[in-house]
């Protein structure tokens, strides 16, 4: 829920200390697009700890999101937002990593 407050919050900020170089007001955007999903899919998570099942779901409801983020970094990473799509791959990857792990011991 914090990343996603802080995309929300402070979306210039955030993306500069992702490495992305170049922020227009559609990068601004998207930023809090993806803030957005990330609080939401936050409070699904922590309103779903008393059940397993629930949170067996919001769980892979996270691992999903970040595997799209791992597609996101990647192709940033190609289209010359070298720096963004290596620290965005570094976060993404070990959360979607953890992620199926949790799934697993969950289901």
């Amino acid at each position: 829920m914090a990343i996603g407050l802080g995309l929300l919050a402070a979306p210039e900020q955030s993306l500069r200390a992702l490495g992305f170089s170049q922020i227009s007001p559609a990068t601004v955007a998207i930023a809090r697009v993806a803030g957005i999903r990330d609080f939401v899919l936050g409070g699904v998570t922590l309103r779903a700890l008393d059940d397993r099942e629930r949170l067996l779901s919001a769980t892979v409801a996270n691992a999903t999101a970040d595997v799209g983020d791992i597609a996101a970094f990647a192709f940033a990473a190609r289209s010359g937002e070298s720096a963004a799509g290596l620290r965005g791959l570094a976060a993404a990857l070990p959360a979607t990593l953890a992620g199926i792990w949790v799934a697993r011991r969950l289901s």
